[in-house]
């Protein structure tokens, strides 16, 4: 078992996988939170002109969030622009309303709106890294970990059942195929798979959350040994990268016999290939 500490504030290390971000222009104003217990904030265009697939805006989409996002609520910040003419801007009060996007790096984001004067500033958290697929490559995030997400030409579905669709649904498709090759090209710079020579491990990828530090630690589990029999380590082939392990199957079993844990509850487990 491999086990490594990290706050959350050293995020965009550890999980961009040596991802280059676009750099922020100075008048951006933009926080760089942990995405994780704390977020982004970034000023919100009238019109995105990313190209970001991006679903239209949702009241309280998220129970996580219910108590803060309430609208009419302070965020507690402000957004002020300095002008020759004067300032514009003001405290920042959430609308109520909140929008899925993916990042260009990759990233399915769930951001929550607020109103500062007429400008307008986006609170967002990382909900998973996505693969050329468009499906989760690991467990959802903190505020997001008993839920689960898919992306579909529609919009992005949770849980299963509830679809948040997209803003541009004539768009969308293209948006999509545009950012899976995207996530592809990038994975591709950093990843051998095709190579004959490059041989890859599955493991059972874990976090253990510590919300009241704004850290995480990451535990892996192999799930090949030399001999199999004295490792009692179960069958993994029927679990696809990213989904999350059930804690009542023989694999969540396993996981929690190896790490002696009696208190799991804040812990999430996936697989991984490496």
């Amino acid at each position: 078992m491999r086990n490594v500490f990290y706050p959350a504030a050293i995020l965009c290390v550890a999980i961009s996988m040596g991802f280059s971000l676009p750099a922020e222009p100075a008048q951006s104003q933009t926080s760089r939170g942990d995405g994780i217990f704390t977020p982004v904030i970034s000023p919100v265009a009238a019109i995105d002109k990313t190209g970001r697939p991006m679903t239209v805006e949702v009241t309280q989409p998220e129970p996580s969030f219910a108590s803060s996002m309430i609208a009419g609520k302070l965020t507690g910040d402000s957004y002020v622009i300095h002008f020759p003419t004067g300032d514009a801007g003001g405290a920042c009060i959430y609308s109520g309303t909140g929008r899925y996007f993916i990042e260009s790096t990759g990233s399915l984001t769930f951001q929550m709106l607020a109103d500062c004067g007429k400008l307008r500033r986006g609170y967002s958290y990382m909900i998973c890294m996505l693969d050329a697929s468009l499906r989760c490559t690991e467990a959802p995030w903190w505020y997001f970990k008993d839920r689960t997400y898919a992306i579909t030409n529609q919009g992005v579905v949770i849980n299963g059942s509830t679809v948040r669709p997209w803003r541009d649904a004539a768009e969308a498709p293209q948006q999509l195929q545009a950012m899976a090759a995207k996530i592809k090209a990038m994975r591709d710079r950093f990843a051998s798979r095709t190579d004959p020579h490059v041989v890859h491990t599955r493991f059972i990828s874990c976090r253990d959350y510590h919300p009241e530090t704004k850290s995480y630690g990451i535990h892996e589990f192999a799930t090949t040994c030399l001999v199999k029999s004295l490792c009692n380590i179960p069958n993994v082939d029927s679990l696809r990268d990213g989904e999350r392990i059930d804690w009542n199957s023989p694999v969540g079993s396993y996981v929690k016999q190896q790490n002696k844990a009696s208190d799991l509850s804040n812990w999430v487990c996936w697989m991984r290939t490496q």
